[in-house]
């Protein structure tokens, strides 16, 4: 109990809110550019509107996508939630209507789902619960929690790190060696033992950098290595905002203010009140155990993609596929071969090649869609081939097993397991 107490005496204490307000602001604009991009590039019409199968997420079956007009109109709505986060009068109420809106995109597609669009989400999560302003003093539980969630990203990415084909230099010897005609820098690029120093760098800057931030003599030297590090990887690879996102996020180290133990000014009591602090503590148990779930499932998660999202298993896998689905009819034997490019995009289509996940529930799909054909009962079988990181190409399901009467549940009797 008197841990519990100390613990809550320095999560209500007082600290500067300059640094939190920054983050603010600069996650706002920077949310607001993000989804004015999706909506000049046609990303919002390509991803959402023009395909006619979308992977919900279980619990969410409901939410799927708007018209065109309805999708523009959430993205453009988004967008000035963003804009609102910058003002102190209307932000928490901005990071409510984002995280609303931004949540809705997030789960109305599995295929679409990457690691920083869910630590977007959290961020948003994050400041619709902090009532951070910039004329009153923030609370330090605010300040710990932010820098445990960032922490997280860096420590758990470094930590999936630790695998044979990653310290074998796998999958960025691939990836560098098809950037070896870039001017300049190509050669380099392309020498095969480029992809294995940038693969054991990477590891050694994820495991150290947050150490590195949380002492004051080593802070600014691992700021700027902060910046190098997602500057050669916005140059490098297509990962949207997550570069600048992490820059910005990570500014939570250097403690602009610093924190004040001792109270200098009076703190609502609306920052730390009871249930709050249970929020704020089962959020970071949260945060430490979910990623944890990767070493807890048979097989490798890369291959079968157990316990990947939610996880910051980030770059660790290069997998590249081809699917054909069989509906075969149980009492007739009626036999179809069905092309998922009528109701999926090319880029669904890539990602469900790949993800069991993905293929098990459009497989119950195209169940549900054959039932009121021939005899109604319906067998959907899987002709899925794949490569992880340079491998020879195998089988990823099982070709003889229905899937149309199989659950993730049991996903190792479907999905094949990866040859060693």
């Amino acid at each position: 109990m008197a841990v519990l107490r100390q613990l809550h005496r320095r999560w209500a204490s007082p600290v500067d809110p300059a640094g939190l307000v920054f983050i603010r602001r600069g996650f706002g604009l920077i949310m607001a550019a993000e989804m004015v991009r999706y909506l000049a590039l046609g990303f919002v019409d390509a991803y959402y509107v023009q395909p006619q199968f979308h992977f919900n997420t279980v619990g969410f079956e409901w939410l799927r996508p708007l018209s065109a007009t309805g999708m523009m109109a959430l993205f453009v709505g988004v967008a000035m939630a963003g804009l609102s986060m910058v003002w102190c009068t209307v932000a928490r109420f901005g990071a409510v209507v984002f995280v609303l809106g931004f949540g809705a995109i997030f789960l109305m597609d599995q295929a679409y789902y990457q690691n920083h669009l869910y630590l977007v989400l959290l961020v948003g999560v994050f400041f619709a619960l902090a009532d951070v302003r910039a004329d009153r003093m923030a609370a330090t539980w605010m300040v710990d929690l932010l820098r445990l969630q960032v922490g997280v990203v860096y420590v758990f990415g470094g930590l999936a790190k630790l695998n044979s084909d990653w310290m074998a230099g796998q999958p960025l010897t691939q990836w560098m060696a098809m950037r070896g005609d870039w001017p300049v820098i190509g050669h380099l690029l392309g020498l095969p033992q480029t992809g294995l120093v940038m693969s054991w760098a990477g590891l050694v800057v994820d495991l150290l950098i947050v150490p590195l931030l949380l002492f004051k003599r080593t802070r600014f030297s691992a700021f700027i290595l902060v910046l190098v590090f997602h500057a050669f990887n916005a140059l490098l690879f297509k990962i949207g905002v997550f570069p600048i996102t992490m820059v910005l996020l990570t500014t939570v180290f250097l403690g602009v203010g610093g924190v004040r133990i001792s109270p200098v000014l009076p703190i609502s009591r609306s920052h730390s009140p009871p249930w709050l602090m249970v929020v704020v503590a089962l959020w970071m148990l949260g945060q430490i155990t979910i990623p944890m779930r990767p070493w807890l499932v048979q097989g490798n998660p890369s291959w079968n993609e157990l316990g990947h999202r939610f996880s910051w298993r980030m770059k660790l896998r290069s997998k590249v596929g081809r699917i054909r689905f069989h509906g075969l009819d149980r009492e007739r034997g009626t036999h179809k071969v069905i092309d998922p490019s009528v109701e999926l995009s090319l880029y669904q289509r890539r990602k469900m090649a790949t993800r069991p996940q993905l293929i098990l529930k459009y497989a119950h799909h195209l169940a549900e869609v054959l039932k009121s054909e021939g005899s109604g009962v319906w067998a959907i079988h899987v002709d899925a081939q794949a490569s992880l990181n340079g491998r020879a190409t195998q089988a990823l399901i099982n070709p003889e097993i229905d899937l149309a009467a199989e659950t993730a549940s049991e996903q190792a009797r479907w999905v094949v397991p990866i040859r060693p």
